[in-house]
This record gives C-alpha cells, sequence and structure tokens, in this order.
C-alpha cells in the first residue's frame, strides 16, 4: 500500500523522495522517522485513505451483503484519493539530493505522544464513515430496518472510543509539550476534534433510543451525517492555512479549497436526505417522564454545545472576511457559552439511567432527598474552599457521585458489561468536571529568577522552597539539551525537576520541554523562561489534582472500550 511504501521511505531516510527530505532528519530516533510519515500534510492524507481502506475490510468481512453502503464508503475514499493525485502527491522525486540529510520533523512534534496521538484521533475521525454511509442507505432507500441502527451503534462507539482516546492523548501532549501548564486552550484544532465527539455522544444515546424504542430514526441518522461531516470539516480547517495552531500544516489553500469542495458535497447531500425523509420528522411519541425524552433533551444539549464550538471557532474567519480585521474568539466565550450548556447535560445524565423506557412514576420524595443532599453538599464545599466555582461544580457532579455510589451493590452483583460500562463513563464525567474546576481555580503559579550573586535556594511561598542545583548540557543523536536541576521543598516533601532548552538539527529550532512530578493526584510542573550564563528564570506551576483529570480520562475511555463489546438487549 502506498502509505507502507512512504514509511519504509522515511524508516531508511530515502532522501530521493521529496516528502521525506522536508520533514525528517538522518539522525532521527526511528519511532520519529515512523511519526514523520505523518507529520506531513501529504502523509496524513495517505494515512487517511490506509485507514479508510482498514474500515472498509473489516467491514466487508463482517458484513458482505451490503452492497450500496460498501459503494458509498469507496466513493468517498475516490474522492480523497483524486485529491492526493491533483494536490498532495507524497511521492515527487527529488533530484538532487545526494548530500542532503533532511530538514527534519518540526521539534515540537518530537514527543513520544505524537506517535500515537493523530492515528488514533484518524481512527475516530475517519470510523464516522461507517455509520455515514450506512445512513445515506437508509435515507436514500427508505428502508429503516434495526439491523442498520445496531451496526450504526457498533460504529459509532468504536469511533468515540478513538474519538476520545485521540483528544485525551492530545490534550495530554499539549500539557507536557507546550510549556503554558494547561490541559485545553480552545485552540481552533482542539474544537474541530471536540465537534464530532459530542455529535458521536449525542448519536450513541439517541441510536439506543432507535434500537430499543423504535423512535428518534431520522434524529439518529441525521447525526450520523453531520458527525462525519464535522470531521472532514475538521480536516479542512487544519490543512487550509486559515487558521494559526501549533497542530496546523502550512499548506497551499488550494488544498483546503479541494477539501472544502468535498465538504460542500457532502453537506449538499446530506441536505437533499433531509428534504427527502422531511415527511418523516415529528413522528416519534414518548412520555415526557421517560429515559427516551431525557437522552432526547440531552442530544439537544450536547449538539447546542457542538454549535457553540462551532460558531467560535469559525466566526473570526467570516469576520475576518467580512470586516477585513481579526477577531479573537477566547476563553471567556467558550466557558461561558460551552459551561452553561453542559451543566444541564449532566444533571439529566445523572436522571435518565434511573427511568424506565416508556414511562416511569416520579418518586419525588427520592428526589426531594437528593436535592437536598446536594445542597447541603454544595454549602460544605463552599464553606471548606470558599471559592463558587467549585461549589457549583460539586453541586452539578454529586447527582452522579451519590447514584454511583449508591448503585455499587447492584454493580457487584450483576458484573455486566452494559452497566459497567455506563457507570464508569458517567462517574469518569463528574470526576472529571471537579478535578478539571478544583485545578484550574486552586492552581498556583510562580517566576523565580537566579543569578550568579543570589542564593542558591529562595521561596516561593512560606511553604515552599526551591534550590537550584545544577545546570548540565547534553548531546543527543538529533538535539542539544540544557537541563537546569532544581530541587523543591514542599513543607518536608523533596521534589526533584529537571526542565531543559532543546536546540534540534539541523533547524537549529529551540523548544522549551517540561519537567513534572506527581504527588498523589497533584503535579508540579517546571518550565525554563530563559537562561544565560548570569541567570536563570524559571516558571514553576503547582496543579493541584491534575491527575485526578487524567485518571477519568482513563476510567472514561475504559467504560467507553466495554461498551463495545457488551451484547445489549432489546425488544
Amino acid at each position: 500500500m502506498p502509505f507502507i511504501v512512504l514509511m519504509i521511505g522515511f524508516i531508511i531516510s530515502d532522501f530521493s523522495i521529496l516528502n521525506v527530505a522536508t520533514n525528517s532528519f538522518i539522525d532521527d530516533p526511528l519511532f520519529y522517522k515512523i511519526a514523520s510519515t505523518w507529520g506531513s500534510h501529504e502523509g496524513s492524507i495517505l494515512l487517511w485513505i490506509f485507514i479508510i481502506n482498514l474500515y472498509l475490510i473489516i467491514y466487508l468481512f463482517n458484513n458482505k451483503d451490503y452492497k450500496n453502503i460498501i459503494r458509498n464508503i469507496l466513493l468517498i475514499e475516490i474522492g480523497f484519493i483524486f485529491y492526493v493525485i491533483v494536490s498532495s502527491n507524497p511521492f515527487i522525486y527529488l533530484e538532487s539530493f545526494a548530500n542532503s540529510k533532511g530538514l527534519g520533523l518540526n521539534p515540537v512534534l518530537q514527543h513520544f505522544l505524537f506517535v500515537i496521538h493523530p492515528p488514533v484521533l484518524f481512527l475516530g475521525y475517519i470510523g464516522l464513515i461507517i455509520p455515514f454511509a450506512v445512513a445515506v442507505h437508509i435515507l436514500s432507500a427508505q428502508k429503516f430496518d434495526q439491523k442498520y441502527f445496531i451496526t450504526i451503534l457498533k460504529w459509532s462507539k468504536i469511533s468515540w472510543f478513538f474519538l476520545t482516546s485521540g483528544i485525551v492523548l492530545g490534550s495530554y501532549w499539549a500539557y507536557s509539550e507546550l510549556g503554558w501548564g494547561g490541559w485545553w486552550f480552545w485552540d481552533p484544532v482542539e474544537n474541530v476534534s471536540l465537534i464530532p465527539w459530542l455529535l458521536t455522544t449525542a448519536l450513541i444515546h439517541s441510536t439506543a433510543v432507535s434500537i430499543k424504542k423504535n423512535e428518534l430514526k431520522i434524529w439518529s441518522l441525521n447525526l450520523c451525517l453531520y458527525a462525519f461531516i464535522a470531521a472532514i470539516f475538521g480536516t479542512f480547517l487544519v490543512r487550509s492555512n486559515l487558521i494559526i495552531s501549533v497542530h496546523s500544516f502550512a499548506s497551499d489553500p488550494l488544498r483546503g479549497m479541494y477539501l472544502l469542495a468535498i465538504i460542500a458535497y457532502l453537506l449538499s447531500f446530506a441536505l437533499y436526505l433531509n428534504m427527502k425523509s422531511i415527511k418523516l420528522f415529528n413522528q416519534d411519541r414518548f412520555n415526557l417522564v421517560s429515559r427516551e425524552s431525557f437522552l432526547l433533551f440531552n442530544n439537544i444539549f450536547f449538539i447546542a454545545a457542538a454549535l457553540t464550538v462551532f460558531i467560535g471557532t469559525i466566526y473570526p474567519l467570516f469576520a475576518e472576511i467580512a470586516y477585513q480585521e481579526k477577531v479573537s474568539v477566547g476563553a471567556p466565550y467558550y466557558n461561558i457559552t460551552f459551561n452553561i450548556l453542559l451543566a444541564p447535560a449532566i444533571l439529566l445524565m445523572a436522571i435518565a439511567p434511573q427511568l424506565s423506557w416508556g414511562g416511569n412514576t416520579v418518586n419525588f420524595k427520592s428526589i426531594f432527598k437528593l436535592v437536598l443532599l446536594t445542597i447541603m453538599v454544595g454549602i460544605i464545599f463552599f464553606l471548606v474552599w470558599k471559592n463558587i466555582y467549585f461549589t457549583f461544580a460539586a453541586i452539578l457532579c454529586f447527582p452522579i457521585i451519590a447514584m454511583s455510589i449508591i448503585t455499587i451493590p447492584s454493580l457487584l452483583k450483576s458484573m455486566s458489561l452494559s452497566f459497567v460500562s455506563q457507570w464508569l463513563a458517567h462517574l469518569s464525567i463528574a470526576l472529571f468536571i471537579l478535578a478539571a474546576v478544583f485545578t484550574e481555580q486552586f492552581d498556583k503559579d510562580y517566576n523565580i529568577e537566579f543569578t550568579n550573586t543570589s542564593n542558591m535556594t529562595q521561596s516561593l511561598s512560606p511553604e515552599i522552597q526551591v534550590t537550584l542545583n545544577n545546570i548540565n548540557e547534553r548531546s543527543y543523536s538529533n538535539h542539544q539539551k540544557i537541563e537546569v536541576g532544581i530541587t523543591i521543598n514542599n513543607s518536608g516533601k523533596l521534589i526533584l525537576l529537571s526542565p531543559s532548552k532543546n536546540i534540534y538539527q539541523p533547524s537549529g529550532q529551540t523548544t522549551t520541554e517540561v519537567s513534572k512530578k506527581s504527588y498523589f493526584f497533584d503535579n508540579f510542573y517546571s518550565t525554563i523562561t530563559s537562561i544565560t550564563e548570569n541567570n536563570v528564570i524559571l516558571n514553576i506551576v503547582y496543579k493541584p489534582l491534575i491527575n485526578l483529570l487524567w485518571l477519568s480520562t482513563i476510567l472514561l475511555i475504559l467504560g467507553i472500550g466495554l461498551s463495545i463489546f457488551r451484547k445489549e438487549k432489546y425488544e
């Protein structure tokens, strides 16, 4: 396959290939040479095609009689193949390469997580092609067989698993590599991975209703269409030169225009299918107090959240075109709008599993007890931490945590994959929110300077002292490292950190490398702000409960993974 051939070219440093010469260095470690295969625009698109073929083979192995669905997948693949041939050929021959050692992979991308983050995220993006193709077939043929929706649910979960894993790996990469001490920046490329994740989350829950109660079928099918289109949109935005991001590819804008044409075609076709099935809308009927109605409300909030992120991401582009001025949409917009929509979705997440399909008698006594207990917990949290944001997070998450604790005996008794996966997924979301709010509200950021005339031990606070131990310089195959060794004394607990500056060959580009050390759920995090012969300025960040945040994401991925293998029982 072409992608394997290109990877071999990177492994053996075949600089007769322009793509290899411009994205690899002869002395790069082997795993960075492999990662360089998808470190370029051309290689990443070739990886897309490779993964489409991989999914197609798996789908063919399990579904040999779905010819129309296979045709839909092949038509999309042909579009990407044509794109590679016309504007993204990764095998352009370089005539003069005898003395070349390569220009090297972007140093910021030379991190072990980059070896696995893009392929995992691509597996999530491209996994949505199966639900898309199945939805196109259903809406075109107007055949709403349950077997098709079971296929959609299965493949949506697979995509959801890889999307979640890819986003988490990317977040941890940003935290570990970029040196700003955060785990989410609302960067445009982060946003375009979040949009299909939100839509896929809604898709999985609505498809469960479609299978179980034969309702929300048109709703589910539309989510199939637009989740995949959102994934293609993310690919376009990254490769269009319309945004500035550490993740983006510096590419010819015409390449982005070609991808935009693919999106326009898919979007037009989706709208055509919407018009064709418009008579089937608004046919669902179910009780207001039932699991399916609460899942529908949850869907609405997830979709609204996706639209909020989408608008915030593309508005600066339209503002620049329309008003010829640069507009920035920053974290305050997302933190307000996104969190407002997230809050009711979390509350519904706690209630929906407690309701039965079709209808349910409301136990007002139990609800009153839970509300009263939640208010008491909120008051306690406010009195202890005196922070309104963390108090609100506690009030929001307590119902989920309380229900998770209450259902532990039932969980241990049944140990069914369905129960365990749902229990893990919901609990992990609550823990994630608590940890995210806590670490953002109570983190501490320090800057400290050591000079030739200053003391080698300085205080950051009454409890925290920092000692400069040494400054070392080391040479590696493709870079030099200037490393600063420090000891942090946190109330008697000694923590050793060694932040560094790396100077990469052959570009001479310098990167700031993070050093971090965990203490239970907390994390000390250090980078070098500047270093000369006479002084060193360090940035030290204390991130409380940050490791609980990462643990919660692992639990979420585990819950999603288990849900893929569970056997659903539908009426």
